[in-house]
Order: structure tokens, then C-alpha cells, then sequence
């Protein structure tokens, strides 16, 4: 199997959280039941993990895969319990070999980051492609980044534009981001301004900086969107306030071009920026 070292290139990979105590799945045994689950959901929000544990173990045992991925969390965080990496992993391998996607999602990270499980791209996407069919948005932009950099797969543009768009519209802001740059250089997609600035801008509009910053810069050009310098400072402005020096440079030379009524407004449609929820 082939082992990768560099992970610089992957986005910036988070495990799924806790399984709460709604839309239940189907209950393996019979000591399982929603109501011992929703029991053990109301312990783990008022931080009483003793007793989580104490209504979620019995369930994990019989079979149930969302309180196997529970238990994986706790191990994982070390929450009613020791923390234990390698308990983690087997309870979320035990609810993975069930097809519960978010424990597939985690399995499939942890042979990426090489914590606890062996560090092993083929593996790790094998996973992430089981939980990303299975609808999981996160997975599905980790593996389409998988796909473009040809890590654990052969290299793919047209899969990995297949599965980053499919995140961007389950609303995963950095796979919007990717998107839209694939949409602008014309990767795996032919090239689109329209469709790259549609998707810079929705991805701005949930508070990310580095589209942010592409969408100030088309607006201020015309590119593939309607020319409007005023939205485009609020965006550079926004952008730069998020920590991007790019943007930073960009707002000046465009403040500079405008008036001191035309700042002042694209300065109070930064302020009232409230950015867009998942």
C-alpha cells in the first residue's frame, strides 16, 4: 500500500461531531432504543459524560452504529473517559463497517493524518468515498481534493470537479472557493467567469477571506459579474479584515480610485456584513 508523507496540499480536514439525538437511525438489539440514545444525547449536553458513556455502551455493544460513533467521539476528545485514539478509531471502524458515513468520514482522516491508525492515502479515500456516495459534503470535498492532487488516486480532474462541486452545493464554503478557482482556470470544468464568479461570491458570502478577495477584484473588473467598485471594496475590505494581505493591497489601490462618499459606503456594507450560516 502506498504511503504518503505530505499533507500540505489536502484542505484543512475536520472529524465529524457527535450523532444527536435527532432523525434517528435504524436501532440494532433489543436493548437499543431512541429513547436510551436521546437519554444519553441530554447527559452529553449537560456535560454529564458518565453517564452518556453509561447510556451509550450498551448500545454501541449491541450493534448500534451511531452510539458506536458516539463513543468514538468521547475516546477521541477524552470526554467520561480516557482519551484513547486508538478506541476512537475502533469504535468508529465498527460503525464505518455499517456504512455510517461520519464514522467512514473519520476513519477515513485518521489514515490520512496518521493518528492512532496507519498513515495511508489508498485507505483513506476508499472511506471518504463510501461517506461522500453516501451524501457526507465534508467527505465529498476531501476527496475531490484526493482526486486533484492524485493522493491515494490516480490524479482526476474530472472527479475532482465532480465531488468539490457537489460539497459546494452542500454549502462546504472552501469547496465553493475550489470551485469557483476551477471554474476561472478552466480544471476539470471548461472555463466559465460567470460560473466562477457565482461561486467565489457564495463562498464569500459565508465569511471566507480568500473568495472574498476574488470576488472584490472581479466585481472591481467586471469579470464575470456586473461591475460595481463599491461592492468590490466592501469585499476587499472584508477580506482584508479576515487576515489576507492580497486583499489588503488590492483595497487600497481600488480605494484610491474612489470617491470619499463611495467609501464610506462600501466601510458601513463591510460593518452590517453578517456572513451566511451552513
Amino acid at each position: 500500500m502506498k504511503r504518503f508523507a505530505d499533507r500540505s496540499v489536502l484542505p484543512t480536514l475536520r472529524a465529524c461531531g457527535l450523532a444527536a439525538a435527532v432523525g434517528f437511525a435504524v436501532m440494532a438489539g433489543p436493548a437499543a432504543s431512541a429513547a436510551d440514545f436521546g437519554a444519553g444525547w441530554r447527559a452529553y449536553q449537560a456535560g454529564d459524560f458518565a453517564n452518556a458513556l453509561e447510556e451509550w455502551q450498551p448500545l454501541a455493544e449491541a450493534g448500534d452504529a451511531r452510539a458506536q460513533f458516539n463513543l468514538g467521539v468521547m475516546y477521541d476528545e477524552g470526554r467520561g473517559v480516557e482519551l484513547d485514539r486508538e478506541k476512537a478509531i475502533e469504535w468508529w471502524r465498527k460503525a464505518a463497517e455499517q456504512g455510517y458515513a461520519k464514522a467512514q468520514h473519520n476513519l477515513g482522516l485518521a489514515h490520512i493524518e496518521g493518528t492512532g491508525d496507519e498513515e495511508d492515502y489508498e485507505i483513506a479515500a476508499k472511506w471518504l468515498e463510501k461517506a461522500s456516495n453516501a451524501g457526507l459534503a465534508v467527505s465529498q470535498y476531501s476527496l475531490g481534493k484526493m482526486y486533484s492532487y492524485g493522493l491515494g488516486v490516480d490524479q482526476d480532474m474530472a472527479r475532482a470537479f465532480k465531488w468539490i462541486k457537489m460539497a459546494a452545493e452542500g454549502g462546504i464554503y472552501q469547496a465553493q472557493y475550489n470551485l469557483g478557482k476551477m471554474y476561472r482556470d478552466g480544471k476539470g470544468v471548461a472555463q466559465d467567469p460567470k460560473a466562477a464568479a457565482k461561486w467565489f461570491l457564495e463562498s464569500a458570502r459565508h465569511g471566507y477571506a480568500k473568495a472574498q478577495n476574488h470576488i472584490g477584484v472581479r466585481l472591481a473588473h467586471g469579470d464575470g459579474i456586473a461591475k460595481n467598485e463599491v461592492e468590490a471594496l466592501m469585499w476587499l475590505t472584508l477580506a482584508a479584515k479576515g487576515g489576507n494581505s492580497l486583499a489588503e493591497v488590492n483595497r487600497k489601490a481600488l480605494a484610491a480610485k474612489l470617491s470619499d462618499a463611495q467609501r464610506a459606503e462600501a466601510e458601513h456594507m463591510a460593518m452590517a456584513f453578517k456572513p451566511e450560516k451552513n
